[in-house]
């Protein structure tokens, strides 16, 4: 049934496709896609804790969107509120200052919960895991108004962004550092999984919970930041994402993400 309903998303993405304006194919990013994709990079952010029953549900259904958009599709869990806090047999603590501030200002009150590109600011953005492959699939066809990328050499985190567009939305850029492969307590449903595999933890945002305000042109600047990682962090597990939003509605225009290694 599952595998339908991803079948079904595909043949969706294909026909909203054929109902857009043509695209040259030399226009296409990826012309291994399957459907013309101009380059935007959707970022899920996945609201969860390990105590959290339904938490590993929403999990999954984040990697199988990952598996369906190859390289297309950056997730971050953030561990926060009730079902994040340590107590009794969970001693680790997966939250952060950056992440306890955006469950606050967003204020995700059931879990799980997630945001697909920050869309639907104020009202809307929290949905529900089970609507996030189409929402997903739908962004995945927007144009892209942002170009960004990164690269990372002795602890140095560049990141090179321009526009694509003549707007002149205020920009704002966030750094941060994940965590894959993680393994550690999680309750599934009615059990207790003692070597669960926790996948995108968010782990730090070098430049703040909001990020820093940039000016972009339609050339390439670059922004720099230094980092360390904890010595608790396995560096060959711990991934960079970047992504630029617009700071009046909140709305991720583009993200990027590259996996550090030893």
């Amino acid at each position: 049934m599952k595998q339908s309903y991803y079948i079904f998303l595909s043949v969706l993405v294909l026909s909203l496709t054929i109902s857009c304006d043509t695209i040259e194919k030399d226009n296409f990013t990826d012309p291994n896609a399957n459907f013309p994709w101009l380059g935007k990079k959707i970022l899920v952010e996945d609201f969860t804790g390990y105590k959290c029953t339904n938490c590993p549900a929403a999990s999954s259904e984040l990697h199988t969107i990952e598996e369906l958009y190859p390289d297309k599709v950056i997730g971050i869990a953030i561990h926060a509120g009730f079902f994040a806090r340590p107590s009794g047999d969970f001693v680790e603590d997966f939250r952060t200052a950056e992440g306890n501030e955006l469950a606050e200002f967003f204020g995700p009150d059931a879990f799980p919960i997630g945001m697909v590109n920050r869309v639907g600011y104020p009202n809307n953005i929290l949905k529900e895991y089970t609507d996030w492959a189409t929402e997903v699939s739908s962004q995945l066809l927007e144009i892209p108004t942002i170009e960004l990328s990164i690269s990372e050499e002795n602890n140095t985190i560049n990141v090179e962004a321009r526009r694509l567009s003549d707007d002149n939305t205020s920009l704002k850029l966030v750094v941060c550092i994940t965590e894959d492969g993680v393994i550690y307590k999680q309750i599934d449903g009615s059990s207790l999984i003692e070597d669960y595999e926790h996948n995108h933890v968010l782990r730090k945002v070098l430049n703040g919970t909001w990020g820093s305000n940039i000016q972009l042109g339609n050339t390439n600047t670059t922004f720099s930041y230094d980092y360390t990682l904890d010595e608790s962090w396995v560096r060959s597990n711990c991934n960079v994402v970047a992504y630029v939003y617009n700071d009046s509605n909140k709305e991720v225009l583009q993200a990027e993400k590259i996996h550090l290694t030893d």
